[in-house]
């Protein structure tokens, strides 16, 4: 899936509009740039380590200088990617001018304050010891909210007013960029600990939840994305960037068009991207049934839309949106325990063996909520170590089969499943610690 998000999305919390002091501002030794924690700190204290060492954020700006992105840029006409806003909006901290302060370097690429906001307002209220509900008053985004930190990071992984990863750019051969909020956090890797000060500072972490909210939030985001008027039929062709790319990136000589109730589309026709709806439904039907059927009902009739005129499209586009955009709620207030736990990835195993959702993008989503779903059952003592650690061979063939996806193949993909699912059939869940 090439990934993007529409102009009209609200922003999920009121930001403050503050100067960005740059990240020299949070890396002192005694802020966010200690070796070792100092005694009586509620935080690790090595966040700007941790993210200047190993999160790809930080190396954001620099990958701009790389001979692929040079020739990408070339291909678009942009000049120099090092100073074109196109990429700058996603690849670095791109505020206004009068909106840096006399250590902010864009060459920092996607530092703290491109997530966690400008800090002028903020900051001191931050190193006075104030609670967290207090610097967030104070302008700090709230990234522990799964909401907010959906917003944020879809602002650029998907895209917003201002930024927006057209066909053209994937063209011009910007790689294919693929998100999901639990499993991306924890790649980043996250720089915070989720230990008892963490719960008394930010309250309680459930990643399957974090993983449902962040499917519903970006099932909302795509369908703004395709109601968005820019994005319209321009002559002949429609913004393909709106389909699943991968349905006509690949060999001709892979068979891989399967049919799917979902859709009913014939073969021969690009198929909107709807990974995230297929996993919104999944979790929904566990969760909220009613609101399953309807989402289901308007995501087929939305891939009918695109084979008819841009007015049912955006009609049945709008439909989706309030569907999903209702289930929010629901997902965050939802506590997702064992049972939930157990039968989501039941759902996920038996839409893939049933060949449901065995599309490069389904299989993709799927086999990263897989492996949210295990972490979430080890963190909240339903699983031991030992089990858990028991999955991770299966989880990796899963990856395995994803490796390429222009060589992907859904029948490879279905036997790492079953694989899965025969491992996962031999782990019994307790109740919890």
């Amino acid at each position: 899936m090439c990934w993007l998000a529409g102009a009209t999305a609200q922003s999920a919390v009121a930001q403050i509009d503050s100067a960005h002091l740059g990240v020299a501002s949070c890396s002192g030794s005694t802020c966010h740039g200690a070796v070792e924690r100092l005694k009586g700190s509620s935080v690790a204290q090595n966040e700007y380590i941790t993210w200047s060492r190993r999160d790809k954020h930080a190396k954001a700006y620099a990958v701009l200088g790389e001979e692929r992105s040079l020739r990408i840029a070339r291909n678009l006409g942009i000049g120099d990617p090092r100073t074109a806003s196109l990429c700058l909006d996603c690849h670095a901290d791109n505020v206004p001018q009068n909106m840096r302060g006399p250590q902010f370097q864009i060459s920092d690429g996607v530092g703290c304050e491109a997530c966690h906001g400008g800090a002028k307002s903020w900051l001191g209220v931050h190193i006075s010891g104030a609670t967290h509900r207090e610097n967030v008053a104070a302008g700090l985004y709230p990234t522990e909210d799964p909401k907010a930190r959906a917003e944020k990071c879809l602002s650029c992984h998907m895209g917003d007013e201002k930024r927006f990863v057209t066909h053209r750019i994937m063209g011009a051969g910007h790689p294919r960029i693929s998100f999901e909020l639990d499993t991306y956090t924890a790649a980043e890797p996250a720089h915070f600990t989720i230990d008892k000060l963490y719960v008394q500072r930010k309250g309680p972490v459930n990643g399957v939840r974090v993983w449902a909210v962040g499917q519903a939030m970006s099932l909302v985001r795509f369908m703004d994305a395709v109601m968005d008027p820019k994005h319209a039929p321009n002559g002949l062709f429609p913004e393909l960037v709106l389909f699943d790319c991968t349905e006509c990136h690949h060999s001709m000589n892979l068979l891989r068009w399967e049919p799917r109730a979902s859709t009913g589309l014939p073969p021969g026709l690009p198929t909107i991207y709807d990974a995230n709806a297929v996993m919104l439904r999944i979790i929904a039907q566990r969760v909220a049934p009613a609101e399953a059927r309807t989402l289901s009902e308007h995501m087929l009739a939305l891939h009918r839309a695109t084979t008819q005129n841009w007015a049912a499209v955006q009609r049945e586009a709008r439909a989706v949106r309030e569907a999903a955009n209702q289930l929010v709620p629901v997902l965050e207030a939802h506590d997702f325990g064992r049972d939930d736990m157990r039968a989501l990835a039941d759902g996920l195993i038996a839409a893939g063996i049933n060949r449901q959702a065995v599309a490069y993008p389904d299989a993709e989503q799927a086999t990263m909520a897989l492996g949210s779903i295990v972490n979430a059952m080890k963190v909240q003592g339903y699983v031991s170590e030992a089990q858990a650690k028991s999955l991770s061979g299966p989880l990796n063939g899963l990856y395995e089969s994803l490796a390429k996806d222009d060589v992907y193949r859904p029948e490879t993909f279905v036997v790492a499943l079953r694989d899965f699912q025969k491992a996962f059939a031999q782990v019994q869940p307790k109740n919890g610690p």
